[in-house]
């Protein structure tokens, strides 16, 4: 950094509390001869070192509470660690993309944010679109009044309801390799557990839809593993294809094309005519459970946290957005459009 004729170093650091954006932004930071730059959350709060610029991207996915990660007397919220180890603390932040309990904002941390100087970023670049197609995805995904209707017509972008989830992953499967980087992603309504195998025999925590496609969750694959503990981004795995992704490999990061499985906690609100939330069906704890820093939590809280998972889901897409639902009531509304 130049400031009138003297030449002064500035160090800056860039984090990210999600494994496989972290893998894409140290891939960018070593192509471009950056340096060491890019940190995962707990390492840099742990290595303690003073910066004078840190940009947290996905800052809405920083951890608000201790979770067991380390001894009680040394613990800080991520915000507050963060802040106590740099002069000038820039977030990326959107409280609509929030789908961990995990990121609950207490009272103290919510008035940091809210005291903040901010920007407000209204533009949407990732969907290759017209205005007439984004608007109608941002009230699709925001559960709008009257937003399950027929998708505009768009000669940049694909909007296409499915019958069945072996067809969408076939049609997946098709742009994969025309265009690549073309995935399935689901909610997270069907059984996983991180480092456990499951009791039923199986090899792989899997989904299982009603129209017989089965297909594991996300990160399981040996030569998937295999890649992705070399440094490679799981929707960059050629071999993740044959994987169904969720909101926490997939959030932040682009899709040519992307098929959304609806799960059976994703149902059709007659009244309003919109997408609708059934929580009892929703099998992810992150979302479901209650922090340990809320004085008050309730089903409504639950509820935004699988509205803002499907709004993740469903605007991963450049080019084009696939969708399957499990719930029968909505899979035939969606069909008929």
């Amino acid at each position: 950094m130049i400031e009138g004729n003297e030449e002064r170093k500035t160090n800056l650091a860039m984090l990210v509390r999600h494994t496989e954006q972290l893998k894409i932004y140290q891939q960018i930071a070593k192509k471009t001869n950056m340096g060491n730059v890019v940190f995962d959350v707990p390492k840099f709060i742990s290595n303690g070192k003073m910066f004078d610029v840190v940009l947290v991207d996905e800052a809405h996915l920083l951890w608000t509470g201790n979770f067991g990660r380390v001894k009680g007397d040394t613990w800080l919220p991520d915000l507050e660690a963060i802040m106590k180890l740099a002069k000038v603390v820039v977030l990326i932040y959107d409280e609509n993309q929030r789908v961990s309990s995990r990121g609950y904002l207490p009272d103290k941390l919510k008035q940091i944010v809210d005291s903040a100087e901010s920007v407000s970023l209204e533009k949407q670049w990732r969907i290759n679109a017209s205005e007439q197609t984004k608007q109608y995805i941002w009230d699709l995904t925001h559960f709008e009044k009257n937003s399950l209707m027929r998708p505009v017509q768009d000669k940049n972008y694909e909007i296409k309801f499915f019958n069945s989830a072996q067809q969408m992953f076939e049609a997946i499967r098709q742009k994969d390799s025309e265009f690549g980087l073309s995935r399935l992603v689901s909610t997270y309504d069907w059984k996983y557990s991180q480092g456990s195998r499951p009791k039923n025999g199986d090899d792989y925590w899997m989904i299982r839809t009603s129209d017989g496609l089965e297909l594991p969750w996300n990160l399981q694959l040996p030569e998937v593993q295999k890649k992705r503990n070399g440094g490679v981004p799981w929707q960059e795995v050629s071999d993740s294809i044959n994987e169904i992704g969720s909101n926490y490999t997939i959030q932040g990061s682009d899709l040519n094309y992307v098929g959304v499985i609806l799960g059976p906690s994703i149902i059709w609100d007659e009244t309003n005519n919109s997408l609708g939330i059934n929580s009892t069906k929703s099998m992810d704890p992150e979302a479901t459970m209650k922090p340990s820093v809320a004085k008050e939590w309730s089903n409504k809280d639950v509820v935004d946290n699988l509205k803002n998972i499907v709004n993740v889901l469903m605007t991963r897409g450049v080019h084009g957005l696939y969708i399957y639902a499990e719930d029968s009531k909505l899979r035939q509304k969606l069909t008929q459009l």
